[in-house]
């Protein structure tokens, strides 16, 4: 059963974020943070997903599409964006033995060293989106290494920060997000990505093939997106399968359903993990560490940690409950004064001799009061309501005949 891989808070230990199930063993963390590899090394595929952790998802990678000599060409450059998750992952063509990211969070090396591996020894690097460096652009040849030559490959690290560097949160290098493509560059979607891949996929089988596959291998591996790949297996015919349903489906070039060659079973294995558990949103919940449950539905689907409750409806829920708290003061203010008013009748009956002479002295500053409304005095709030009870003490202090 593939594990599942999943991120925990780093001072409760809740889970927050899944990132699905599939073939790996490793979680790599950018200094910056912000990006996340999930790869299966040591004696596994070697498979690597390059995640952004402030999105949620999956990097998605655009492929430059180069013209016939091979070259690229800066004034017209054509390029396609892979988002499927199916195809974003990656596998290794050797066995990875270190790795580790940059310190400026922008690239990822993975090697394959002695004395674990002594065959195939090498360093790849591969951008943040997971895109891999050509070996020419790189400043060492790994022909120098092989087959055994090399024991560790490892970044330079960052220069050290000062005391006063490490108060602010100081980095060497500054946290950058995911870059856009230049203005000048044209994307390509829709029938003329697929024709696109499709030509550079034939163009890259073709020139291995010429050691002995020869053209027949380049046609049967055309790059067809999940996005347009049919019962039928290539672009034409029959309804959308989705990648984690095709085990079952029979027909089309080479075998799309039930293929029984290797290369097919892993494909078939790792289109399916990433289809049936992708990222998903991790929801609190009362109860021990690890019994968090799961948000139906990808990244970015409307959850809601009320019971699923909309807008609206949680909107009207909080104006009932204000009117509830709002009525139940007022039946506890006018259960107040009627406890008050019946303490007062008791107390008159108690000692009414005590009772006039409070009445008194209330009439006497009510006296006062309306001396200083005739002098052109303002009245505050307190004193015209206590000018409001000069008839009804007036009426008590001749009920209790003093």
């Amino acid at each position: 059963m593939p594990a599942l891989a999943s991120l925990h808070h780093g001072i409760t230990g809740e889970p927050t974020f899944l990132f699905g199930r599939a073939h790996r063993n490793t979680m790599d963390m950018s200094p910056h943070g912000r990006f996340i590899v999930c790869g299966g090394y040591g004696n596994l595929a070697g498979g690597m997903d390059f995640w952004d952790r402030n999105k949620g998802k999956m990097i998605p990678r655009r492929i430059l599409l180069k013209e016939e000599g091979g070259k690229v060409e800066e004034e017209d450059t054509k390029y396609v964006t892979i988002k499927e998750a199916a195809d974003l992952s990656i596998t290794s063509s050797s066995p990875v033995v270190g790795h580790q990211w940059s310190p400026d969070s922008r690239t990822y090396v993975v090697s394959t060293t002695s004395p674990r591996m002594n065959v195939d020894n090498g360093v790849k690097v591969h951008r943040y989106d997971g895109s891999l460096i050509e070996g020419s652009a790189l400043p060492w040849d790994n022909a120098k290494y092989r087959p055994d030559k090399l024991l560790s490959a490892e970044y330079v690290p960052a220069p050290f920060p000062s005391e006063e560097e490490k108060k602010k949160e100081f980095h060497y290098y500054p946290d950058r997000p995911q870059s856009p493509p230049p203005r000048r560059f044209t994307e390509l979607k829709g029938g003329a990505a697929v024709k696109a891949l499709n030509k550079l996929r034939d163009a890259q089988s073709a020139q291995a093939g010429g050691k002995g596959g020869g053209a027949k291998t380049a046609a049967a591996s055309a790059y067809v997106p999940p996005a347009a790949r049919k019962a039928g297996g290539g672009g034409g015919g029959g309804a959308y399968v989705p990648p984690g349903a095709r085990r079952g489906v029979t027909g089309g070039s080479a075998g799309r359903g039930g293929g029984t060659s290797l290369a097919e079973r892993m494909r078939q294995e790792r289109e399916g993990s990433a289809a049936t558990v992708a990222a998903v949103k991790v929801t609190k919940r009362n109860g021990p560490v690890g019994a968090a449950s799961v948000t139906g539905g990808i990244v970015g689907a409307s959850a809601n940690d009320e019971g699923g409750k909309s807008k609206s409806a949680l909107r009207r829920e909080k104006q009932r409950l204000a009117k509830e708290k709002a009525e139940k003061e007022a039946a506890e203010e006018e259960k107040r004064k009627k406890e008050e008013e019946l303490a007062r009748v008791a107390a008159n009956k108690a000692d009414p001799e005590k009772r006039a002479k409070k009445i008194r002295k209330t009439l006497k500053q009510i006296d006062d009061i309306k001396s200083k409304a005739a002098g052109g005095t303002e009245l505050n709030d307190d004193q015209r309501k206590k000018l409001e009870t000069e008839e009804e003490l007036r009426k008590e202090l001749a009920s209790l005949n003093l």
